[in-house]
C-alpha cells in the first residue's frame, strides 16, 4: 500500500508563514500593553530630579518577553525606592502601577490580537 501526498510542501510553507505571523501579532500586542504600563509607572514615579521618570524604558520583544521598568544603568537607585533599604522605607511605584493597569493591559493586548487576526 502506498500513499501519495499532494501539496504537503505548500502546506508546510503556509504553516511556517502562520508561525511567523503569530510571532508578529504577539509582539505587537506586547508592545501595546507595555506602553500602557510604562505610562502608569512614569505617572507613579517618585519625582526629585526627573531622571528616574525619564529612564522608564520598554525593551524589545525577545523570545516572547518584554521588559518594562527602570533602566538600571541610568537609574540604579530605582530598586532602593521600590524595595527600600536598611535605612530607608520603600516607596513602591512599579508594583502599584502594574496592579492598577493589569486589566487594561490584558484588554488592550486581546484587542490587538483580535484586530490582527480579523485581517487574515
Amino acid at each position: 500500500m502506498s500513499m501519495n501526498t499532494v501539496g504537503m510542501k505548500n502546506l508546510m510553507n503556509e504553516l511556517k508563514k502562520l508561525e511567523t505571523l503569530g510571532d508578529r501579532i504577539a509582539e505587537k500586542a506586547l508592545q501595546a500593553g507595555a506602553k500602557i504600563l510604562q505610562r502608569e509607572i512614569i505617572k507613579r514615579t517618585p519625582e526629585r530630579t526627573g531622571n528616574l521618570a525619564e529612564n522608564i524604558i520598554v525593551s524589545k520583544v525577545v523570545q516572547g518577553y518584554i521588559d518594562i521598568g527602570p533602566d538600571f544603568k541610568n537609574a540604579f537607585y530605582a530598586r532602593f525606592l521600590e524595595y527600600g533599604t536598611s535605612t530607608m522605607d520603600a516607596q513602591p511605584f512599579i508594583e502599584p502601577a502594574f496592579l492598577a493597569v493589569k486589566d487594561e493591559v490584558q484588554a488592550v493586548m486581546a484587542q490587538v490580537i483580535r484586530q490582527e487576526l480579523s485581517r487574515l
